[in-house]
């Protein structure tokens, strides 16, 4: 499977999706997704001056009548501006799964894709590993004195946010890693979704190179993810790993040293982050989290049929008020999704897992496909388990990757049902490479 071969005429445009994919997550969050602005103005002029026009798909179409529900809650929220603002925010990076669902047309491409987000998944989570090690050495020997700056734009951050129209909190978290992200469970959240992909290439790319760099990114991956310290992303993770191993029995053999070093990582991070942490602190703050999660559905109850509208600030000013504690959102995605947008906003929710797990199951039934939409699968228990315990899309790099990971789902089931555009050039290519195909067939 994926082994290459098939045709890439489209090289610009692709190249430059890869670039979006496997390095545009390495920037700040108010810089990454400039990368899919940009880039979606150049995928439309090209598109048009190949015939083709970008299509959405049910997936497509489903969300984007929620993002523009979002953006109409902006007329009966507290802020209404803050709130459109939001929703026109989902609908750039939905840009991102409009260009995967449609620049990715073959396997090849399809290959290379999945590379550049494990590439993305490694550099991130190694930044992640060098901040934890080089505060705990710090702190804990007395032969080594450097710190890596935690997160990485920390001092950029500052400068940054004091430019926005409304206070954005910039935290420093030097005993957990957040690379280039905000916080650690940002960071989390990208990994978790990430690291089925890296699995994926380590145990089914046929080219040995491919192999070998999905291989290590992973094992940078679960890295950056364990230094995290998230206990939600760590039975994200391990739940994503067990659905992975469901799907064939030569998995579990090949995924056993990333078992083994789940295995063992998990009880000795959790023993650091228990000692650098003041006494009592993870029971303060499993408490907070249950008073969060009580107060949110109170919220929910209170405004049950349209919410309070898209954006956390809503959320986040009656929390301050009722409990008195600084948090910006309900620590749960599914508790968010019922307060900001009610019954409606539920509603469009479930509809969308439905067309999700529509297309999940017809890649399931396809032989090719079949290890795909495993991959696919575990890495949205993933992200589901993880969204148990964080609001998993409130920043831009989290909706970024959760799109690309719904672009990935499209692409890969039009190419199962044959429905993908190729431009002219391409459909020729890619009957000579089917006629080559068939000539080698016979002389066999």
């Amino acid at each position: 499977m994926l082994s290459g071969g098939s045709p890439q005429t489209d090289k610009k445009l692709f190249t430059f999706l890869l670039v979006t994919l496997g390095g545009s997550f390495v920037f700040p969050e108010y810089i990454a997704p400039l990368f899919v602005f940009f880039l979606y103005i150049y995928f439309i002029i090209h598109f048009k001056s190949t015939n083709r026009n970008a299509k959405l798909g049910d997936i497509g179409k489903v969300f984007f009548a929620y993002m523009c529900y979002m953006v109409i809650s902006g007329i009966w929220s507290n802020t209404h501006v803050l709130s459109v603002l939001i929703g026109l925010l989902w609908m750039g990076c939905f840009l991102g799964y409009i260009m995967v669902a449609n620049i990715v047309n073959t396997e090849e491409k399809l290959k290379n894709a999945i590379t550049a987000i494990n590439i993305s998944a490694g550099i991130t989570g190694g930044i992640g590993i060098a901040e934890f090690v080089t505060y705990n050495l710090t702190k804990h020997t007395k032969w080594f004195n450097f710190i890596v700056a935690n997160p990485l734009y920390y001092n950029i951050n500052d400068k940054v946010f004091d430019l926005f129209p409304i206070s954005i909190v910039n935290n420093v978290y030097p005993s957990r890693a957040t690379s280039t992200f905000d916080n650690p469970l940002i960071l989390a959240a990208f990994l978790v979704m990430a690291a089925p992909f890296g699995a994926f290439g380590m145990l089914y790319f046929k080219e040995k190179k491919h192999r070998a760099i999905s291989t290590f990114c992973l094992l940078l991956t679960l890295g950056g993810l364990l230094c995290t310290e998230s206990r939600g992303a760590y039975i994200a993770v391990a739940l994503s790993f067990f659905t992975l191993l469901l799907s064939s029995k030569k998995v579990f053999k090949k995924m056993l040293p990333f078992i083994i070093i789940l295995a063992i990582g998990l009880p000795a991070i959790l023993i650091i982050r228990y000692k650098n942490s003041p006494p009592g602190d993870l029971l303060v703050s499993n408490q907070s989290r249950m008073n969060i999660w009580k107060e949110s559905f109170r919220i929910f109850t209170e405004h049950p049929i349209l919410g309070l509208g898209a954006g956390t600030e809503n959320i986040h000013q009656l929390l301050i008020n009722r409990l008195h504690v600084d948090r910006a959102h309900t620590h749960n995605l599914f508790l968010q999704i019922a307060a900001e947008g009610g019954i409606i906003g539920i509603i469009f929710a479930f509809a969308i897992i439905v067309t999700v797990v529509k297309n999940l199951v017809a890649l399931y039934r396809t032989k090719e496909y079949r290890m795909l939409a495993f991959t696919y699968i575990a890495a949205f228990i993933g992200f589901i388990t993880m969204s148990v315990f964080e609001h998993t899309l409130q920043s831009p790099k989290e909706m970024m990757m959760f799109l690309f990971l719904l672009g990935f789902v499209e692409a890969t089931f039009r190419l199962s049902n044959n429905t993908v555009q190729l431009a002219e050039d391409e459909k020729e290519e890619e009957e000579h490479f089917e006629s080559e195909a068939e000539k080698e067939t016979v002389n066999v």
